[in-house]
């Protein structure tokens, strides 16, 4: 599951300027938010920093501002794992909203320390600070959890219609 959510949230880091340029999404919200749910503390760091390295090879920011705060989220928020469970949908989209809530806070935190040249601005506030994570939890139900919940079926299905297969082929 983690390598599919991996693909869809570096999927949409790629291509949400091209087809929604109006809109900016937290693009590895979801990715975060699962590994969180998925992996032990170590390996969710390691994940997180990656992930916010290929988010600072494509920046103009500062190297290294994504990184850090991708894995100071993991960090703040790993305690609060059983508080959500993967396989419910509507768990990993609020989850989604808490981590890209947070992350812009923090985004503007690492910005004011280590590049002033980006303006603040109420309009900035009231876009990336309310909007902004609403709309990552739509797209982690979306684009993450809906095509989740149909591998999942199309994976049951196909246990099912091959066992049956089997049964009829090699009777016991």
């Amino acid at each position: 599951m983690l390598p599919l959510i991996f693909f869809l949230t570096t999927t949409t880091l790629f291509l949400q300027n091209v087809l929604i340029p109006k809109i900016c999404l937290f693009a590895y919200g979801p990715w975060i938010a699962s590994i969180i749910l998925r992996c032990n503390l170590p390996k969710a760091l390691w994940l997180a920093f990656l992930s916010g390295a290929v988010v600072d090879c494509l920046s103009e920011d500062p190297s290294g501002v994504h990184a850090l705060n991708y894995t100071i989220i993991i960090m703040l928020l790993f305690r609060f794992k059983t508080w959500a469970f993967m396989s419910n949908p509507v768990h990993l989209s609020l989850f989604t909203v808490v981590i890209s809530f947070l992350s812009t806070l923090l985004q503007l935190f690492l910005l004011f320390l280590f590049d002033r040249r980006i303006p603040f601005t109420g309009q900035w506030a009231f876009g990336d600070l309310s909007l902004m994570p609403i709309a990552d939890g739509i797209y982690a139900l979306v684009w993450i959890s809906l095509p989740l919940f149909i591998y999942k079926k199309i994976t049951q299905f196909t246990s099912v219609y091959w066992n049956n297969i089997k049964q009829k082929l090699f009777p016991t």
